[in-house]
């Protein structure tokens, strides 16, 4: 096991050790017969100890890199560097100022000389007042007096140049096309919720929907920020506020846009997660870390883990969905229900599946526990077997349930840039897979919108696409991913019909094309009322013509549409508006 270890790397291990020692028999006969899943994990982690594991981890990985001057050094001359007259490249040099910012030690004046160095790039950038909110934030720092004629000449050419700045984009507040549903406000009337042996949950609409309805709009129970943006978004509420962000006191890797998110951070996840935060980072994968915050935000519900004990274990709060719950008073609590209600498939799963998984959830649950408070928080035994059958529940949940939360593609980045965040939904976690979707989700911050993508026939599926699109891969690399990922196989219209990848689609002389080279370049400059003039014009035209599904002429309006639709909501990053 080399440095760049993962806990997948730790299970692979051990599992080829066990293999090896012929021990594999007796300890999957063992493991198999424990029947609550604490028991479980506890025998893994025992296995994880016994054999070593847990202490290379701890001499190999970093929990919390330390606040440290000379780094924080370091990387603001990297940034210097990137903003040079020769680079100018200011999303590389706010970044690096970020990290520096965070590296910097309390009280030093490397924190002051961070964010004066970000008002810099600020000004140039014409960014006036986001400027003068990082003058502010270095003065407050105790900026050094040898060098604040610097700051106070820039803010007084500030003042001048302010209102040369335009007003930030108002993101488009879209409403529901139909009248809320009677159960559940912020879905339309339309949709039932129905459930088969086959498909598990799944929603139909009860009348016909065109393309562009919006028939659902949710907010997440929770969110983690993927660790790639850590400079880049607020930990907390995940906007871009890359511009003003405020580090962490004590780690440095994670950054707020406000006092009040970190205020809110440190009072809840955070004082579980900041400790062993660059172990978790390194260590997991979005999914894990969904699934931890998940549990932590459960821990959070209630004033003392017995109320939370006595609450999951009431048969009313078992079993739960979005459907259920009661939207008169929609606590967290009552949100809960339905994130902690969805289906484990536990009885589905393979020894080796569940072996893998509890290694995850061992290691996870050893290094937050013996490094944090939340061994105190947890208080005995009891506590701390009901915190591990639940970080297991979550750990099962989380791959299908779990959504990532992204922006408008753009041109030459990778799906990893454009996605920022994850996030646990009630509600669109009861959408089915195809890949050939006839709905869409587009984000404003971390609230989604679902539109309709396709015309849907009254008594029609729903159908979400979880990241396996065809037009992108082909048949095989879509059942390869959702098996392994999701454990089922796909058997939707695009897997039946075999439909061929956007390279390989045909161009049917019988539909006209609603797109040309003018929407692209607007979409592509991120212009807002050209998307707001326009985006009704690829609706109309892909409910016209949606019996000719699939060729090229619809792919690319539904392409259109959905950048029209990102634009509109702001979903855009502010390096591509640079």
């Amino acid at each position: 096991m080399e440095h760049n270890m993962d806990v997948y790397d730790v299970s692979d291990d051990l599992v080829k050790k066990l293999n090896d020692w012929k021990l594999i028999g007796i300890i999957s006969g063992k493991f198999n017969e424990l029947k609550e899943n604490y028991r479980k994990v506890d025998f893994v982690e025992r296995a994880l100890i016994d054999f070593k594991y847990m202490e290379k981890i701890f001499l190999n990985v970093t929990l919390r890199e330390n606040k440290c001057n000379k780094r924080s050094v370091e990387f603001r001359m990297l940034g210097n560097e990137q903003f040079s007259l020769k680079n100018r490249k200011y999303f590389q040099a706010l970044e690096l100022y970020n990290k520096s910012i965070c590296y910097a030690e309390p009280n030093s004046e490397h924190l002051s000389i961070g964010y004066a160095n970000r008002s810099a790039v600020l000004f140039e950038w014409k960014r006036y007042r986001e400027c003068l909110a990082n003058i502010e934030l270095a003065r407050t720092a105790n900026y050094p007096a040898r060098l604040s004629h610097k700051l106070d000449k820039r803010e007084r050419d500030c003042q001048q140049l302010l209102e040369q700045q335009p007003p930030d984009v108002v993101p488009y507040e879209f409403k529901l096309s139909f009248d809320p549903h009677a159960q559940v406000p912020h879905i339309a009337d339309c949709l039932e919720l129905r459930e088969s042996a086959d498909e598990g949950r799944f929603v139909v609409t009860n009348r016909d929907l065109v393309v562009g309805d919006m028939v659902a709009v949710e907010q997440p129970f929770c969110s983690t920020l993927l660790p790639p943006m850590r400079y880049i978004r607020c930990a907390t509420c995940k906007r871009e506020n890359y511009l003003t962000l405020i580090p962490c006191d004590s780690c440095c890797s994670v950054m707020f846009c406000s006092e009040e998110c970190k205020q809110q951070a440190t009072s809840t996840y955070h004082r579980f997660e900041c400790p062993i935060i660059d172990f978790l980072h390194r260590m997991f994968n979005k999914i894990h870390g969904i699934a931890l915050r998940t549990t932590l935000a459960a821990l959070d519900l209630f004033p003392s883990i017995e109320e939370l004990m006595t609450f999951c274990d009431q048969p009313q709060n078992q079993h739960k969905c979005a459907f259920d719950l009661d939207y008169g008073q929609l606590t967290r609590q009552e949100q809960y229900r339905a994130i902690h209600g969805l289906v484990t498939n536990q009885h589905l799963r393979s020894v080796s599946d569940l072996f893998q998984r509890s290694v995850v959830c061992a290691v996870l649950k050893h290094f937050i526990i013996e490094y944090t408070p939340l061994k105190d928080y947890l208080g005995g035994e009891e506590g701390m077997n009901f915190f591990t059958d639940l970080l297991f529940r979550h750990l099962q949940t989380s791959p299908s349930n779990m959504h990532g939360i992204d922006l408008v593609e753009q041109v030459n980045e990778t799906k990893d840039d454009q996605t920022h965040s994850s996030g646990a939904y009630a509600f669109l976690s009861m959408l089915n897979h195809s890949c050939a979707p006839n709905t869409l989700r587009i984000y404003e911050g971390t609230k989604a919108y679902l539109f309709v993508l396709r015309p849907i026939k009254a008594g029609n599926v729903l159908y979400d696409n979880y990241g396996a699109h065809f037009a992108i891969f082909s048949k095989q690399q879509r059942l390869d991913t959702l098996s392994m990922q999701y454990r089922f196989d796909c058997k939707c219209e695009g897997c039946e019909l075999d439909y061929p990848t956007f390279g390989r689609m045909p161009h049917k002389a019988t539909v006209p094309s609603v797109t040309d080279d003018t929407d692209m370049k607007s979409l592509g400059a991120y212009n807002y009322d050209f998307a707001a003039s326009n985006y009704r014009k690829y609706c109309d035209f892909l409910t016209q013509y949606g019996a000719a599904y699939p060729c090229e002429q619809i792919s690319s309006a539904e392409e259109c549409l959905k950048m029209a639709l990102h634009i509109m909501v702001d979903a855009v990053p502010l390096k591509a508006k640079m």
